[in-house]
């Protein structure tokens, strides 16, 4: 027996649902709803009826064919035409991601005559391939997905600053590209974790030294106002109020209270204490600066340096290149680790 479910009634085109009230017409077997069948007052098939044959439902529709996908991926090793979503190359297995085309839709001619490389044998433990190691599909952009022609500025391309920058080209190359075109900053936590250590260490001596002398003063001035202000002045009021300071920093209520009317009475005293703080908060806001500024100090440079050593032309001066005026400066960061170092463990115990 045909199961009508999901089938449509030929009177008022509705598919036939579990539940509805079918009719069957005695002579070709088709299906109705009741009151259609009724409205219609007779089968509408007249035309299977006078040849003599039964209803049949509808055939399933078909599949739609798969239409071949274009093959326009060139192999740069044998030249072989692959699908356009191919990652390697059906006849011998070389990647192709990353490789320029070298054979312009045409075979070498030294591969045409011989046999077909055969694709490298592959681990079916998903390890590397057997007999040495494939190629790797993804290669490495130092520019970032940048143009080497692009002009950054006046006389002076991305090409020209990636050969000062050199180290971590992928990174600054986009953060400069940008900046140029949103005329937005972009923050650095390099920049802003090692401030003028950063700059020294990319050979921005000037504002490197200025940033680093500040905060070297800050943190002295941090460590005096600890040892000389703050901390004289907060036992000297916990003395007044009565507190015994070999037994602990544990005051009652009522002594944190005299201190607090001490406090108001002269209110220089929020000052000292607080003096510290302030200083570490300097430290904080010229961090920041540096984050945020960081990147478009470091892209202006990059352009001043470039225009100065185009400006000189000597290229017969190895001092006087770009590759020779840019890179980074491993000692000076080695130097600034020493001193953070004796800064922060031996300072303190001679203070």
């Amino acid at each position: 027996m045909i199961d009508f479910i999901g089938l449509k009634c030929p009177v008022c085109g509705e598919t036939f649902k579990e539940g509805d009230d079918i009719v069957v017409c005695p002579q070709c077997g088709a299906p109705y709803h009741r009151d259609c069948y009724t409205q219609a007052g007779q089968c509408i098939f007249d035309d299977l009826h006078q040849a003599g044959k039964d209803w049949a439902p509808p055939p399933p529709p078909k599949p739609p064919e798969a239409s071949a996908e274009i093959k326009d991926r060139e192999c740069p090793v044998c030249g072989y035409l692959n699908s356009h979503s191919a990652l390697f190359c059906s006849r011998c297995g070389s990647s192709l991601l990353g490789e320029p085309k070298r054979y312009h839709n045409s075979p070498p001619p030294e591969a045409a005559p011989g046999p077909r490389p055969v694709p490298p044998p592959y681990s079916p433990y998903g390890g590397p391939p057997r007999g040495g190691y494939a190629q790797n599909p993804f290669v490495f952009d130092p520019m970032g997905g940048v143009n080497p022609a692009d002009v950054l500025d006046a006389g002076v391309s991305y090409g020209d600053a990636s050969k000062l920058v050199k180290q971590n080209t992928a990174y600054y190359m986009p953060v400069f590209r940008y900046m140029k075109q949103t005329r937005r900053n972009k923050f650095n936590f390099s920049a802003f974790l090692f401030s003028g250590a950063w700059m020294l260490y990319r050979k921005q001596y000037r504002y490197g030294a200025i940033v680093t002398g500040i905060m070297f003063l800050l943190y002295l001035l941090y460590l005096a106002s600890s040892l000389f202000v703050a901390t004289p002045v907060l036992m000297e009021l916990m003395g007044q109020a009565g507190m015994d300071i070999t037994k602990g920093f544990a005051p009652t209520n009522e002594q944190m209270i005299v201190i607090s009317q001490m406090m108001a009475q002269e209110p220089g005293l929020y000052l000292k204490i607080c003096l510290p703080m302030l200083c570490l908060l300097l430290m904080l806001a010229v961090m920041l600066f540096v984050g945020i500024r960081g990147n478009r100090m470091y892209m202006n440079h990059c352009v001043r340096t470039v225009r100065r050593v185009k400006a000189a032309n000597l290229s017969d001066e190895p001092n006087m290149t770009l590759d020779a005026q840019g890179g980074v400066n491993v000692s000076v960061a080695v130097c600034m680790f020493v001193c953070y170092f004796l800064l922060v463990n031996v300072v303190p115990l001679l203070l």
